[in-house]
């Protein structure tokens, strides 16, 4: 709160909150790539510490346990793409825009960036009840799923969806595990797969938009 009405006060971050915080991202930039090369089961807070260049309680004085570091890995990478393409606004069209510009992000990254595979490793690795990511990834795509009907009925509303209205829950569905068909397969060959025009084809079927 201001110290008077018309002077704003200037709060300088510490020296050690910023090296705190940039310490933090270092070892979660390593955590996407130990868990993109070996999963979540076949990586150790050593690994990632390795990686990171910091001893393992180094890591361990920011996250407690190899648990608490997936959470804040994958709480960092939806939150980033969330913010960067808008993807909650309920606006139909920005949202199939913005699965669209995350695609040709992804892309841009190219497949030797760790993320979109550490991504599609611990969604596969989460089929698992006993895995610590299960409840989570479970959440997400009914996120995912509630976010594209929002966008969907959006798009009712405005008379650009060109599925019946009662297929909006199947349709969503769809939307939610497009990337989990499309991404294994460009990862995997690059040079044969059109990540973003199938990722533009398949949302095009849905509404009567130029994406």
């Amino acid at each position: 709160m201001p110290l008077t009405d018309d002077v704003d006060v200037r709060r300088r971050e510490s020296r050690q909150a910023v090296a705190s915080a940039e310490r933090r991202d270092q070892i979660l930039d390593a955590a996407v790539q130990a868990f993109a090369d070996r999963g979540f089961n076949g990586t150790s807070i050593r690994d990632v510490a390795k990686l990171a260049g910091l001893s393992h309680t180094g890591v361990l004085h920011h996250f407690p346990d190899k648990a608490a570091l997936l959470e804040a890995v994958l709480d960092r990478s939806v939150q980033r793409a969330g913010a960067q393409f808008d993807l909650d606004s309920g606006d139909g069209e920005q949202f199939l825009r913005g699965l669209v510009a995350l695609a040709e992000r992804d892309v841009e990254r190219s497949v030797e960036a760790p993320e979109t595979r550490m991504f599609r490793m611990i969604a596969a690795e989460s089929l698992s009840p006993t895995h610590p990511a299960h409840g989570y990834m479970r959440r997400w795509y009914a996120e995912v799923r509630h976010h594209a009907t929002v966008a969907l009925e959006d798009l009712a509303e405005r008379g650009l969806l060109r599925v019946p209205a009662a297929d909006i829950p199947v349709a969503a569905g769809q939307i939610a595990g497009m990337r989990d068909g499309l991404d294994p397969q460009w990862l995997l060959d690059p040079e044969s797969v059109d990540l973003v025009g199938a990722v533009r084809d398949q949302l095009s079927r849905y509404a009567d938009l130029e994406l």
